[in-house]
């Protein structure tokens, strides 16, 4: 017979909202060069830790490779915000289904850890942001 798979939930979730697209196949690939040797490698959104922008380029950081990306951080936060990233300094923007913890610093600023074990500091400019999305979030969760 025809695959099929059916999903219930009592409210949508961003992650019920990606198993759909993820389901349907349609989910969301970033394709990116790594190294010299030009090839392209494809990912999903779902893999990546974090972007950073450095020297006019941008870099997806995935659990244990990097790959250089077309899209600039600004269109990335567009097309993936919604996916659970955001930004956290003005040259990056880390993935929030990638972060272990978080704790409070001086100066209104965030560490972060993610899950594959690195440390990020989120500025005290977008410190704010993410505290709001994080309540905004849990309040959707009740």
């Amino acid at each position: 017979g025809q695959e099929e798979a059916t999903v219930r939930y009592r409210h949508m979730t961003p992650e019920i909202s990606e198993a759909v697209r993820l389901l349907s196949g349609s989910g969301d690939r970033l394709a990116g060069t790594k190294g010299e040797e030009g090839k392209v490698y494809h990912f999903m959104i779902g893999e990546v830790f974090y972007f950073e922008s450095v020297d006019g380029g941008t870099y997806a950081y995935l659990e244990k490779e990097t790959y250089r990306v077309r899209e600039k951080l600004e269109g990335l936060l567009c097309r993936y915000g919604e996916q659970g990233i955001v930004r956290c300094a003005r040259t990056m923007a880390v993935n929030l289904y990638q972060v272990e913890w978080l704790k409070s610093q001086p100066g209104g600023r965030i560490l972060a850890e993610l899950a594959n074990g690195e440390r990020i500091l989120i500025s005290r400019k977008y410190a704010q942001a993410l505290r709001e999305r994080l309540k905004r979030g849990s309040r959707e969760a009740e």
